[in-house]
Formats: structure tokens, C-alpha cells, sequence
């Protein structure tokens, strides 16, 4: 969605060719999560249509990671620059939107609505009440003083 319309929602058009730098930055990632998908959707099994459904994702991310690699790195040679800086990438970037194509993906319109009581509320209220009992059956509150509380509660990560 951020790839296709994000310049309908992004605070201002750096944020979308930021987004594109760090597309291009963390290639690597991608790449490695697409060879994985795509091994698994190429199997029989039960995580060959979910890694399908990722596969299908990737197909814009794959796509600027194709198409501004090559641009960056040309422009680096013909500069004689080893390690661009990101300035000089986003300048790369923006010089080339006009040549990346990329594929409307289907469904981005359609979408659940928001809703004030989840599906998962029912969930969530039980796992805070277990919670909450769990403390109040294993925590003495009456043997802690105040200061004591306050500073094991901000250790608590």
C-alpha cells in the first residue's frame, strides 16, 4: 500500500523517496525473505499457499530493488565513488521514478472496517483479567512500601 499510494499519505514526497532508500538499502533482507518464500511455495505443504500470498507481495519491493540497484551502482562507476552517500542515493532515486514500473496490487481497496470492539477484544479482556489476578494472587501489596512498588514496576520490561 505504501509502495503503490503512499505519496496519498505520506506527510511530504521525501517520505516516500525515503521509504525507497530504505527499500534499496535493506535489499539484502528482501532478497532473503523472497528466496525463502519462495522455496516453500514451491513445495507441497501446509505453508506453501501463505508463502505464495508473500511472494505475490514482494513483487513491487522486488521491483525498485531491480530497478534503482542497477541505476545506483552505474552511477557510482561513472562517478568514481565507492560508497554513496544518502544524499547521493535519493538523488538516484528521484532522478528515476519516471522509469520503475510497478504492479497495482489487487484488493488494496477493499479492507476491514475499524471496529471500536475487535474480534479479538473477547481475547485481549481475558488474558488482562488472568493477568491482573495472577498479580494480585502472587503479589503482596501490603508488605511493599509505596517506593519499593514504584521502582520494581519501572524495572519491568
Amino acid at each position: 500500500m505504501f509502495i503503490t499510494y503512499g505519496d496519498t499519505f505520506l506527510p511530504t514526497s521525501n517520505s516516500y523517496d525515503e521509504l525507497y532508500y530504505e527499500i534499496v538499502r535493506m535489499h539484502q533482507i528482501f532478497d532473503n525473505l523472497y528466496c525463502m518464500v519462495l522455496r516453500v511455495s514451491t513445495n507441497t505443504g501446509q505453508w506453501k499457499e501463505p508463502a505464495s500470498k508473500v511472494t505475490h507481495s514482494l513483487v513491487n519491493v522486488r521491483a525498485i530493488i531491480n530497478h534503482f540497484n542497477p541505476k545506483i551502482e552505474s552511477y557510482a562507476a561513472v562517478n568514481h565513488i565507492s560508497q554513496l552517500s544518502e544524499d547521493q542515493v535519493l538523488e538516484v532515486v528521484r532522478s528515476n521514478y519516471d522509469t520503475l514500473t510497478l504492479k497495482l496490487q489487487d484488493g488494496l481497496d477493499q479492507f476491514e472496517r475499524y471496529s471500536e470492539q475487535p474480534k479479538e477484544a473477547a481475547f485481549f479482556k481475558e488474558l488482562v483479567r488472568s493477568i491482573s489476578l495472577n498479580v494480585r494472587k502472587n503479589v503482596s501489596l501490603n508488605t511493599l512500601s509505596q517506593d519499593l512498588l514504584l521502582k520494581e514496576f519501572s524495572t519491568i520490561s
